[in-house]
């Protein structure tokens, strides 16, 4: 348990049969001597035990019999056996405690003693790997949160310790937030996160919003480093296609990345700034470097991915893809001040709702907006922020610690940050990237990437002298080369082995990765048109291959048709990388819906079976129709029995068998249902 730790000691009561339990600052080895010590390196709290009925429990006798072929021996002090007395498996013994809760940060480093500051380190190392590679140290703030200080005077001691820490653990460090207290005392909070050149943090960020918002503008003033001209210098540089540029609307995803060191400084404008990135934005955009992914993976602790979303409605089919198969932590909605809300804001918005993604909103077009007209967009946004639907509360920010607020709340997905910024003038622009730089992850990635393994496939494409390679979000397990892999399903549901040849990561070669990271895999003896999008890598698992589902049922939400919507119903079924038309079989407990109702509905995919999980969330459209749903039961294809939900009152319920599309189906490609 560490120099001079909590240990737990039970001592056990011949007579009477019972357990004591309690904690101490005890030497180990004068307690090794008198009572028999069950050492809970993971123990998070103590409880007394709850009364029950006695248990008889194995007793200690001085000098027992020697049993045959004993491996615990007698202790020649004591005469008392060292066996660990047999624990029952239904004994309430504590819930095991992780090593860092054994030593609680302190309000004040100054004075930590070699030991100490031994087992701070160890706990610290702990606390990154559980925070995703990152921690937030408080100074002059006890572990309840009172804010006690330090003496204005010692301020620089302290973080000279933490310097220390952050040293031996590999990190770098970042004051974010300082507070004057009474009495000339001071409290900071100090922000670590670790260095490493083979990984780093993967944050994905969606960039949503009506069209000609400044979603494409902002995308490049934040990657790009330099300011527009008003005139669209900055987006040119963020468009896939030609005709992007040439119409000024985005009709396809785009991804940049934006790359933060260790210490919090951008990476993307190192080489404009004499090799230290500020996040100052002066000059013009053709003044800056452009840095590769590879470059910018290579030299960065942190990579915010932004994925630049189409605005135009006849696109939306685009954006409910990049917002499904991106697994976005975030969304930012673009909204111009002197445009207002429009109608395509709202359908973003009620996608970032409907797929539970926290989301912050950034007013473009600060410096050509008159006062009245900006004060009506920003009296809008917290009206329609407050409606019974949202329930956000808006919060404007307007210095750095409001950033600070911002960035430790949005992931509770309470509030909405509101940033003013003008990406002529580069105002607010710094808050913003402070703000990327300090928001964390939100999903446990440490957690899922010791789970079976899982790639959401996004992208094929074929390199000469490589073969075909795949690309995705990696959503559970670690992936490393030569692993062995289930791919499909294909056109009848069948899942094949594959082999990965090699692996890359924005560019760089790396060996394996894990969960939460974009990668790109090369496999082996693969043709290209033998996969498409909405296909996945899984775990092998030779002896229970995965399976792919025709019929599943979830529990949806019209959020909008113009009418009623009925069985026999034929809506396009986005859910994750999956795009595909299914007809509605089956509407349990009604006939029909109308918009706002809520139901289970079972569906059958019109072409072939997909890959589903039950949990996952789906968005289905039709024309203007909308709704969004949760899958809650797949149809087993070999036991035709029902996993989870089947969505049937009865069978007689059931409506007359629909017809399979198979023919449309070749003459339809991928079946995305236009």
């Amino acid at each position: 348990s560490g120099v001079d730790g909590r240990i737990v000691v039970q001592a056990i009561n011949g007579k009477n049969g019972q357990h004591n339990y309690w904690t101490r600052k005890l030497d180990v080895s004068m307690v090794m001597e008198n009572l028999t010590v069950t050492v809970s390196r993971k123990l998070r709290g103590i409880e007394r035990r709850p009364k029950e009925k006695p248990r008889k429990s194995p007793q200690l006798t001085p000098n027992p019999p020697p049993l045959p072929h004993n491996p615990h021996p007698t202790t020649p002090s004591t005469g008392y056996s060292t066996t660990p007395p047999h624990t029952p498996t239904d004994d309430p013994l504590p819930p095991p405690m992780l090593p860092h809760a054994l030593i609680p940060e302190p309000v004040s480093y100054k004075d930590l003693s070699p030991a100490d500051l031994k087992a701070l380190i160890q706990s610290t190392l702990v606390r990154l790997k559980e925070h995703g590679r990152e921690h937030t140290m408080k100074l002059g703030i006890t572990p309840e949160g009172v804010q006690e200080g330090v003496p204005e005077t010692e301020l620089e001691a302290n973080l000279d310790v933490i310097k220390s820490i952050a040293a031996a653990t590999g990190c770098g460090l970042r004051v974010t937030a300082t507070r004057k207290l009474p009495k000339n005392m001071v409290c900071a909070e100090v922000l670590l996160r670790m260095d490493s050149e083979s990984t780093y943090i993967d944050m994905r960020l969606a960039i949503c919003g009506n069209v000609d918002s400044g979603k494409s503008t902002l995308t490049g003033v934040l990657t790009r480093g330099g300011l527009d001209d008003g005139r669209g210098l900055v987006r040119a540089k963020v468009f896939n296609h030609k005709h992007e540029q040439d119409t000024g609307r985005t009709s396809s995803v785009s991804e940049q990345h934006l790359g933060f060191d260790a210490n919090g400084e951008t990476v993307n404008y190192a080489e404009l700034h004499g090799g230290e990135g500020n996040g100052t934005h002066t000059g013009t955009a053709k003044t800056h470097h452009k840095i590769t992914p590879k470059e910018l993976s290579g030299r960065s602790a942190k990579v915010v991915t932004l994925y630049d979303l189409a605005g135009h409605e006849k696109y939306l089919k685009t954006t409910v893809q990049g917002m499904t198969g991106t697994a976005p932590d975030y969304a930012c909605i673009v909204i111009s001040a002197n445009n207002g809300i429009q109608r395509m804001t709202k359908e973003h918005l009620g996608l970032c709702l409907a797929l539970k993604i926290p989301f912050f909103i950034v007013v473009t077009r600060l410096d050509s907006t008159p006062p009245p007209v900006l004060k009506t967009t920003l009296e809008s946004i917290t009206k329609m922020l407050k409606l019974p639907t949202v329930r956000k509360l808006p919060y404007y920010v307007k210095k750095h610690d409001d950033v600070v607020i911002s960035a430790k709340n949005l992931k509770n997905d309470k509030i909405c940050p509101i940033f003013q910024v003008s990406n002529v003038t580069g105002a607010n622009v710094p808050l913003l990237i402070e703000f990327l730089n300090l928001a964390p992850v939100r999903k446990d990635w440490s957690t899922l990437a010791k789970m079976p393994k899982e790639l959401i496939i996004d992208s094929t494409f074929y390199v000469t002298g490589v073969g075909t390679v795949v690309g995705g979000i990696i959503t559970k397990g670690t992936f490393k080369v030569n692993d062995t892999l289930y791919l499909g399903p294909s056109g009848n549901g069948v899942f094949r082995p594959v082999q990965i040849k090699s692996i890359q990561v924005k560019g760089l070669d790396v060996h394996e990765v894990e969960a939460g990271h974009d990668a790109a895999f090369a496999l082996k003896k693969e043709k290209r048109n033998a996969i498409r999008k909405g296909n996945v890598l899984l775990e092998y698992t030779p002896k229970t291959p995965p399976a792919a589902y025709r019929e599943f049922t979830a529990e949806i939400i019209v959020l909008y048709h113009s009418t009623t919507i009925k069985s026999r119903y034929e809506p396009v079924i986005h859910c994750s990388t999956i795009r595909q038309s299914a007809v509605i079989t089956l509407i349990n407990g009604t006939e029909l819906l109308r918009t706002g109702d809520k139901a289970i509905v079972r569906f059958k995919f019109l072409y072939r079976p997909e890959y589903l999980t039950l949990g996952s969330k789906l968005v289905f459209r039709e024309g203007r129709t909308k709704g969004l749903g949760t899958v809650t039961g797949v149809l087993d294809p070999n036991t035709k029995t029902w996993v989870g939900q089947s969505g049937a009152v009865s069978d007689a319920a059931e409506k007359p068998p629909v017809l399979d599309k198979e023919e449309g189906a070749e003459k339809c490609g991928d079946g995305a249902g236009g």
